[in-house]
């Protein structure tokens, strides 16, 4: 009889487990179904239709891989930052993988020499000293390059002592139907643009002006990202408990086009010579950058030459034409940006002694 009291109060509790980790409007912690506790109870009840397996994964790319970090230090928990790496894996075979468990914020920057990606699997916990110190390397490693990528977490204060951009509040739901700012995007390769999500999402109230919005769910972003410098931070909020195609496609997406892929490089060492070097002919300035509705670009040019200035966006397709081909003498000129849609362009001074380009991000309006 205890026994089969026992047995009751188990099914009874998973029972439970599961009820919660359905309200989408709860603001207590959600229940993982991927974690360590989680598979201890599904292990034994596999009749249960709420205990998902892992599907068949897509096709694998067999391009060139990257060199990733798994950031696990503050991950939700090891288990999910597992089945997120074996995604990645299963769809991009050629790439590598580095763990970083726990350490000082100087032994991150050690660890992140050579890599090209960071990927934090649901973000949570972290003392705040530690979350800011990791925020300013991870900063610092966009800039040159790097990738940052973050799925969602309800636990958005992390997100702040990250710092990577700007957020005032987070929240989670299950939304059945989602907003695509740019349905054309690489991110949405192969998803389609009637893309709509079977798992839960994490929208942010996002105050940061350089942020781009890909997607959302009620007004509030969920997908979207941030140049910084050279580099981008990613924002995916959705949850990946399990290998859902539509998810774990938007995830491989995100690396492929935000990360640099690795490249053989040639051990060819180039020395320096003498001679003399060739001046710019014009110097490009443009302020604000990111902005919101208006940009200035000040050229000034050093000789009289023969110059065009046009935007394209990132896919190379010509959005703007900011001046016609003309013959200008020496001087400062002034020309303004136009107010484009949401995204990153590249601004293109063509001369007769060759191109100047510069990067320039339009933010949405508030």
């Amino acid at each position: 009889m205890f026994r089969k009291f026992l047995l009751f109060t188990l099914l009874a509790g998973v029972s439970g487990l599961f009820a919660f980790r359905t309200d989408p409007f709860s603001h207590d912690r959600p229940f993982p179904v991927n974690s360590l506790i989680a598979q201890f109870f599904i292990e034994g009840l596999r009749d249960l239709p709420a205990a998902p397996l892992e599907t068949v994964a897509a096709e694998a790319d067999t391009a060139a891989g990257l060199r990733v970090m798994m950031l696990n230090s503050f991950a939700y928990d090891s288990d999910y930052a597992s089945k997120v790496q074996r995604m990645i894996q299963r769809r991009m075979p050629a790439s590598s993988f580095t763990l970083f468990e726990e350490g000082s914020s100087d032994d991150l920057n050690t660890a992140l020499q050579g890599q090209e990606a960071v990927v934090i699997a649901y973000p949570a916990g972290g003392t705040s000293d530690l979350l800011k110190a990791y925020g300013k390397i991870l900063n610092q490693f966009v800039k040159q390059g790097g990738l940052v990528l973050m799925t969602g977490t309800h636990e958005f204060g992390v997100l702040q002592q990250l710092s990577l951009f700007e957020l005032d509040y987070g929240y989670y739901c299950k939304e059945r139907s989602v907003g695509q700012s740019q349905p054309e995007h690489p991110l949405f390769q192969g998803v389609g643009s009637d893309f709509s999500s079977e798992v839960y999402q994490y929208p942010l109230d996002i105050s940061d002006p350089g942020f781009v919005t890909l997607a959302d769910v009620r007004g509030y972003p969920f997908m979207g990202y941030k140049q910084i410098g050279s580099g981008k931070v990613v924002y995916l909020g959705l949850e990946y408990y399990f290998d859902e195609p539509q998810s774990a496609k938007l995830l491989v997406n995100a690396l492929r086009w935000a990360a640099k892929p690795r490249v053989k490089r040639s051990e060819i060492v180039l020395y320096a010579g003498k001679g003399y070097q060739k001046p710019n002919v014009f110097d490009l300035k443009i302020y604000p950058n990111p902005y919101v509705s208006k940009a200035t670009l000040d050229i000034e040019i050093s000789k009289p030459t023969s110059l065009a200035v046009e935007m394209t966006d990132e896919l190379g397709r010509q959005v703007a034409v900011l001046l016609p081909r003309r013959n200008l003498a020496t001087g400062l000129y002034r020309l303004e940006l136009p107010n484009l849609d949401p995204g990153i362009y590249l601004v293109q001074c063509i001369s007769s002694e060759g191109t100047e380009v510069r990067k320039v991000v339009k933010a949405a309006e508030n």
